[in-house]
């Protein structure tokens, strides 16, 4: 068995920047695992993309599998054979599991229970080259490709069509095919600097070839390389990067020779809203921004180019004539949707659908203002303000700027309200509702503005599940699992406290449909089941208190009460009640009565009975108490329950008597669970 370095290369059509690095990653590790799967070993896996290519460099891999050693015990030798000494079905199923019709290929191995027919076979490895086809067909075909696509008159599809292959192990070329292309040696270079074919005679020399063919193949290699040219160019300016992962990882999948250049652009389109000159150049353009001394945009960019230039201000005055319009648009729309007040903007809302059974933007404005009335009344805020802000919020759906750029919903209608003299919490307000849009995002800066979000959110949930439109494993068109999740967020960590109950149905109300609001709430306690589950806290803390009679109808208060749960079973006493509910629910399930009716204190005949009444009419007048409280309350009930079990036979032989104990049971299970389900907890 020898080993040696294993190059795979798919030479692509320009693929899709955003995938690249998941699919240069996904295909190393798939290949990985189909050589493994197959027992090929082999040693480090590095992976390489650019934008014409996925590639993946293997060290140490094995040429054969192992040798395979095969032993197999059958049946007995008399249950092999009949008595007309004939095989029998034992044997013929045995024979056919090893791949054989012979019994003379099998021994015999005789044991002190008897002879036993034995399969004993050595196989020699297979080669990689006899296996490759196999494991490059797995590796592909597993790759997280979102479109894919068919060219000429194939009917194969990938993610971009295949231009060639390379398939080495060592020095020799692995024959295998893809997508119509026959593997070889033979890559190429940069599309616009090295017009020749690239030989590659052996996967060490992959890198320093195609470097020497102006190609960077390593992702994180011209990664790093482009941080380092935007600070230069930036230092050299005088002004501060801003920070972009995303931005920078885009370009690095753009290019393979890349060239940081610079530009400017005419200082009077500051006068628009900083957000919309960096959306125009990062998101059309995909320019880098720089700052200045007191944080302000300064009017210059910085473009990542994809060749080394002998006239680099040639494609610096092309770059600075492309995004001209695009920043002259800006300021075109800026200035005539100020002219608009914000009022007639509220009104153009009633002629935008938001769902055709739900109704307009207009529609969902007012709903959401009264929404957010509605939830500033619970939380000590101004109604009238979040009503406001609320019937507000969307009017910059209706600007051009957000026709333009999309992306700017809320923060152009920041810009405008201010304009138009709005109080800043409503501007505020407008601009935060949308937040957070993604897991991990920050919340609303203030209560008003978490209001207007809760509104909004609840809104959209309670009217496409009203309609019959919740999401579904394959279908969620408006993000609901977002945004259930983002509501469930604003409640436990801004913190609001609110009643879920009272406020979905609210909003079905302003809906003005017979619209249920129990699945909602449902969808939302899955959520935040979820989310605290995500953060690390036992999903038994959580059911406990989801369990409990009452349910769950404040999620801040929630949050709060399983954290306080999660100490209270540690404690010797929180184990008693855990215990002890359990039996009690046992009992009770099993006992034919399904109602409680009243405790008849003439027929309890030991004290500890007596004991046991006293603490669950505690325990019953405890609900308006903190929930600390009942815990400690709960805590003291450990010793009378214990008792009572010690000392009273509840199945006793009188009928009415046993009878009398399964309602004090009944009882004292429905007092301890409106608290929690303590029988939920694991010990």
């Amino acid at each position: 068995m020898n080993k040696a370095s294993l190059l795979v290369e798919l030479g692509t059509e320009e693929l899709p920047p955003k995938s690249l690095k998941t699919l240069k990653d996904a295909l190393g590790t798939l290949l990985s695992k189909a050589l493994l799967d197959r027992q090929f070993e082999h040693g480090r896996v590095t992976t390489f993309g650019t934008p014409r290519r996925l590639s993946v460099l293997v060290e140490a891999c094995s040429d054969t599998q192992p040798e395979q050693f095969i032993e197999r015990r059958g049946p007995s030798l008399t249950a092999a054979y009949g008595e007309d000494n004939l095989p029998t079905k034992a044997l013929l199923g045995f024979l056919n599991a090893c791949g054989t019709d012979n019994a003379e290929d099998l021994e015999r191995l005789e044991t002190e229970k008897g002879v036993w027919l034995v399969y004993r076979a050595h196989h020699p490895g297979a080669t990689l080259a006899s296996e490759f086809q196999a494991v490059l067909d797995e590796a592909v075909s597993g790759l997280p490709i979102a479109k894919r696509m068919r060219w000429g008159n194939l009917r194969l599809e990938f993610v971009r069509p295949l231009r060639w292959l390379v398939a080495l192990h060592d020095k020799d070329i692995l024959e295998c095919s893809l997508f119509g292309q026959q593997a070889g040696r033979t890559s190429q270079g940069h599309r616009a600097l090295y017009d020749e074919d690239l030989i590659v005679e052996k996967p060490e020399d992959y890198v320093a070839a195609l470097q020497s063919a102006n190609v960077i193949a390593s992702f994180e290699a011209r990664r790093d390389l482009i941080q380092t040219q935007l600070n230069q160019a930036a230092e050299s300016r005088g002004g501060a990067l801003t920070n972009d992962p995303e931005l920078l990882d885009e370009v690095t999948a753009l290019t393979e020779w890349p060239v940081v250049l610079g530009g400017e652009f005419d200082p009077s389109f500051l006068e628009v809203p900083e957000e919309a000159l960096i959306s125009a150049m990062r998101e059309h353009q995909r320019y880098f921004h720089l700052r200045g001394p007191q944080d302000a945009l300064e009017p210059c960019f910085l473009t990542v180019a994809n060749l080394e230039s002998s006239d680099p201000d040639l494609i610096i005055k092309g770059n600075e004539r492309v995004i001209r319009p695009r920043l002259a648009d800006a300021q075109f729309f800026f200035r005539r949707d100020l002219k608009r007040p914000i009022l007639d903007a509220a009104s153009q809302l009633n002629q935008v659908i938001f769902q055709n059974e739900l109704g307009s933007f207009g529609d969902k404005a007012s709903r959401i203002g009264q929404l957010a009335s509605f939830i500033a009344n619970q939380i000590g805020e101004d109604a009238l303000t979040a009503e406001r802000a609320g019937r507000l919020a969307k009017t910059d759906l209706v600007s051009q700027m957000v026709g333009e750029f999309p992306d700017l919903q809320g923060t152009m209608g920041r810009y405008y309200a201010l304009a138009q003299g709005e109080d800043v919490v409503i501007a505020d307000t407008i601009r935060d509702h949308y937040l957070p849009r993604f897991s991990g995002d920050r919340l609303p800066d203030n209560a008003i503005a978490c209001a207007v979000a809760l509104a909004d959110r609840i809104d959209t949930l309670v009217g496409l599940f009203g309609i019959g439109q919740p999401p579904t494993g394959s279908k969620d068109p408006f993000a609901l699992r977002r945004q259930a999740l983002a509501i469930v967020r604003i409640c436990i960590d801004y913190p609001i406290q609110i009643s879920m109950n009272e406020t979905l149905m609210k909003s079905a109300e302003l809906h003005a449909g017979d619209y249920p609001v129990e699945p909602v709430r449902t969808y939302l306690l899955d959520r935040f089941e979820n989310l605290m589950a995500d953060q690390g806290v036992a999903l038994d803390n959580i059911r406990a208190i989801r369990g409990r009679s009452g349910g769950i109808d404040d999620l801040t208060a929630a949050a709060a009460d399983i954290a306080s749960i999660a100490v209270f079973r540690t404690t010797e006493a929180g184990l008693k009640v855990i215990n002890t509910q359990k039996r009690v629910r046992n009992i009770v399930e099993k006992s034919d009565q399904s109602a409680t009716d009243a405790i008849q204190t003439e027929r309890f005949k030991e004290d500890a009975e007596f004991a046991l009444l006293k603490t669950i009419e505690r325990l019953d007048a405890a609900l308006s108490a903190d929930f600390p409280e009942q815990l400690a309350l709960v805590s003291s009930s450990a010793e009378p329950v214990v008792s009572y079990f010690e000392s009273v036979m509840v199945m006793d032989d009188d009928p009415l008597i046993r009878e009398n104990r399964l309602n004090t049971l009944r009882a004292l299970n429905q007092a301890l669970t409106q608290i929690a389900a303590f029988d939920a907890l694991q010990q």
